[in-house]
């Protein structure tokens, strides 16, 4: 039975219609009407989640909560989410609807297990990295995380939150480029582009290291949860 597809979106928007346009290329399909239904709640008013759990900021809990149930009614099936901090409220979330939610977080350390990797390099929000979020995921699975130095992370918030969110294409971004490599000097088989700004950032600002993208993964998860047809043929 095909079901319906929720999307808790808005953070932030070019993030939310990534996703979207992935779970598309990643349906195979030979007309609209092989599709999935989707339906989006672009929420812009869910409070940052790296200020609300890092620095005392309002909590986006309440309405990531009005984001699933309101899907829920409108006849979605399934849902996920357009970010890797928010997966921080994931319990909550998943407990105040009846339908199931995807795990971002958990399909990426699946899908890095199933490529037998032994050491990846995060790449992630402040608040993902100090949560430990990626490292519950993968711990178990014996897979050393890679994380950046201090200034390295600081180049890559800023070109999460002066660059993509920003909507600016002209950032810097010569330092972060610099850390990706001393990351892969130390041992990073791969990025893990843990903010779902950042397979956008990787495409715009055309940088060029090896990743797994957890939106094209999540994407991939949701069309075989959904009962369609998985298209394997790489994103463009």
């Amino acid at each position: 039975m095909k079901k319906v597809l929720g999307i808790i979106g808005g953070m932030g928007p070019l993030a939310t219609a990534d996703l979207f346009r992935k779970i598309i290329l990643r349906t195979s399909a030979d007309s609209d009407h092989e599709h999935i239904h989707i339906l989006v709640d672009c929420n812009t008013d869910i409070p940052d989640r790296t200020d609300a759990i890092l620095h005392g900021g309002q909590s986006p809990l309440k309405e990531l909560t009005v984001s699933a149930n309101r899907l829920e009614k409108a006849g979605a099936d399934i849902l996920l989410m357009a970010c890797n901090t928010a997966h921080y409220f994931y319990k909550e979330i998943a407990e105040s609807v009846h339908i199931p939610l995807l795990h971002m977080l958990d399909e990426t350390a699946a899908e890095i297990s199933r490529r037998s990797l032994s050491a990846i390099g995060l790449l992630a929000t402040d608040a993902t990295i100090q949560t430990g979020l990626y490292h519950k995921a993968l711990d178990a699975k014996g897979i050393e995380i890679i994380l950046p130095s201090k200034t390295g992370q600081k180049a890559l918030m800023d070109l999460i939150y002066k660059g993509v969110k920003a909507g600016n294409v002209n950032l810097d971004v010569s330092a972060l480029l610099q850390e990706l490599e001393h990351m892969r000097g130390q041992g990073a088989q791969v990025f893990v582009l843990g903010c779902t700004e950042l397979p956008i950032a990787f495409e715009k600002f055309h940088i060029g290291f090896a990743a797994i993208d957890p939106t094209d993964v999540l994407a991939k998860a949701a069309v075989c949860a959904a009962g369609y047809p998985l298209k394997n043929a790489g994103i463009a």
